[in-house]
């Protein structure tokens, strides 16, 4: 019996949760299948680059 599964990623941040993809209706060998694309790499780069400089901000203000 072949099952299917919902995959979805997305990063969890202090006040949002930001959603990276969705894979619905992904059969059982779905960690083989899933393969980031250039685009979706780059933008999860450009998030995490986004919220670290946020954190950054956030300290320094908090040490004024």
């Amino acid at each position: 019996m072949r099952r299917f599964w919902d995959v979805t990623a997305h990063l969890g941040l202090a006040t949002t949760e930001v959603h990276l993809a969705s894979w619905p209706t992904a059969p059982d060998d779905w960690p083989r299948l899933i393969r980031p694309t250039v685009h979706e790499v780059t933008g999860l780069c450009a998030a995490l680059t986004f919220a670290t400089d946020a954190l950054d901000l956030s300290n320094r203000l908090a040490e004024v």
